[in-house]
């Protein structure tokens, strides 16, 4: 259970951490992802209508995925495993309810496709832009399409039928949403990282069209876990303050929670830094060369920045000038002001690989 939401069961992601297959699910499974690929991608299509919204054809599309992702995470189900076995690696894994394990295929679709339903269910309710949704929803497609490999044989592990009981539903109050939507984040993290080290790979091996096909992909997903912490957000300052903010430091947890040791975070933090060290080709000269892989490069970082500059918006909203849960009460800068450095920080290292940089330079003080 996770200690913020002692309802929900827990969540057990690969300790490889990738969360895509190298097997085809039973029959039954593999028809649902694909019945819910297509659902997920009507929704997008109503998303992003250049008309703009119809209402009705937009409320019944999220309805048609609900409905189907709902129905895959049923059917993808397998025994349950004993997951309070499990000891956290971190804090923020007890805090929300998370746990890793060597699990094969069968189980990762079980537990992903569940991941995946209650963070688009909660899309119901939830108050996110048209843009941020269709970034989830893409992310969503990418996800479960990887659960799915075309070209690998079929998991004899993979149940015909489903093995283990219904997915929890959970409550639908901003608490909840606080930890479904970091279940989602953190799959999301994963997904990046493995897409970014397979770009590295793909450009030491000299396979140009592997490696932009990556680089897409990774900014794909980091567009949508910065939408999922937009939406992970969806709450007023108050509640925040009175509901959440308190569930992430002493006496509610031992020690106070931050997501610079956050795991799956720090795997695709990682995964980037090798990116900026290693790849380190400026923009003009890497479009010289392949143009198609400079640009998608350039999304990648431009992602990234974005991605922290959004992490300032939601903190300036729910934290105001308050310090972090980690900083101490005679800190010298807001919770605002070190994120900021951070970006800056990103900003100045990303510079000579993007199109269009920041001339920023920090000062030592």
């Amino acid at each position: 259970m996770s200690a913020a939401c002692p309802d929900l069961p827990l969540v057990v992601l690969p300790a490889n951490n990738l969360v895509r297959a190298t097997s085809r699910p039973a029959g039954p499974v593999e028809a649902a992802l694909r019945d819910a690929v297509t659902a997920l991608e009507d929704f997008r299509t109503e998303l992003l209508n250049p008309k703009g919204v119809r209402v009705a054809p937009l409320r019944d599309a999220l309805e048609a995925a609900v409905e189907a992702t709902d129905r895959l995470a049923t059917l993808a189900q397998v025994a349950p495993m004993d997951a309070t076995a499990l000891t956290p690696i971190v804090p923020n894994h007890t805090y929300f309810g998370v746990r890793t394990a060597p699990i094969d295929d069968a189980r990762l679709v079980s537990e992903v496709t569940v991941i995946v339903a209650r963070a688009l269910a909660d899309l119901r309710i939830a108050r996110v832009s048209l843009n941020q949704q269709a970034a989830v929803v893409l992310a969503m497609i990418y996800i479960l399409r990887g659960l799915d490999p075309q070209d690998a044989e079929r998991d004899p592990a993979s149940p015909e039928t489903p093995a283990g009981p219904a997915p929890v539903t959970p409550e639908q109050d901003e608490l909840t949403r606080w930890v479904i939507t970091h279940h989602f984040y953190f799959v999301l993290n994963l997904a990046a990282a493995d897409s970014v080290r397979r770009a590295l790979a793909a450009h030491r091996d000299g396979e140009t069209a592997a490696a932009g096909e990556a680089l897409r992909e990774a900014a794909v997903y980091v567009r949508a876990f910065t939408a999922a912490m937009i939406q992970s957000g969806d709450m007023s300052a108050p509640c925040y303050d009175a509901e959440v903010r308190p569930t992430m430091a002493p006496p509610a947890v031992p020690v106070a929670l931050t997501g610079r040791t956050q795991p799956e975070h720090k795997a695709f933090r990682k995964a980037m830094r090798t990116l900026a060290q290693t790849w380190t080709e400026s923009f003009d000269k890497l479009a010289a060369d392949a143009p198609e892989v400079a640009l998608a490069r350039d999304a990648l970082l431009e992602a990234d920045l974005q991605d922290i500059e959004q992490h300032v918006t939601i903190t300036a909203a729910l934290v105001g000038d308050d310090t972090s849960i980690i900083q101490s009460d005679e800190a010298a800068g807001s919770a605002i002001a070190m994120l900021r450095t951070m970006r800056h920080t990103r900003a100045e290292q990303y510079r000579p690989l993007m199109r269009f940089g920041d001339n920023v330079t920090l000062i030592a003080d």
